[in-house]
C-alpha cells in the first residue's frame, strides 16, 4: 500500500470536534458552542452543561477534557 493511501485510511471517517455545552433541551438534544464561536444542536445530554464535550456526526459521544487552550501566530 503505498504512503497516500495509508494516510487516506486514517484521515477519512466522521470529524470529531470538542465544544461547550451551554443548555439541555426538552426534546433530548443539547446546545453547543464550537471553538468557532457558533452554536449549534446535537443529540444527547450526557455532559453537564458548560463542560467540555466530543461530538461527532451531529451526536454527544463523551466528556473532553477541560483543558487550557491558547493560540500562537507564526
Amino acid at each position: 500500500m503505498n504512503n497516500y493511501r495509508r494516510l487516506l485510511s486514517i484521515t477519512t471517517g466522521p470529524q470529531r470536534t470538542v465544544a461547550t455545552v451551554t443548555s439541555h433541551n426538552a426534546d433530548g438534544t443539547s446546545t453547543v458552542q464550537l471553538l468557532s464561536g457558533a452554536f449549534i444542536n446535537v443529540l444527547g445530554q450526557d455532559v453537564a452543561v458548560t463542560s467540555q464535550a466530543y461530538i461527532e456526526g451531529g451526536r454527544i459521544i463523551g466528556q473532553a477534557a477541560n483543558l487550557p487552550y491558547s493560540e500562537i501566530e507564526i
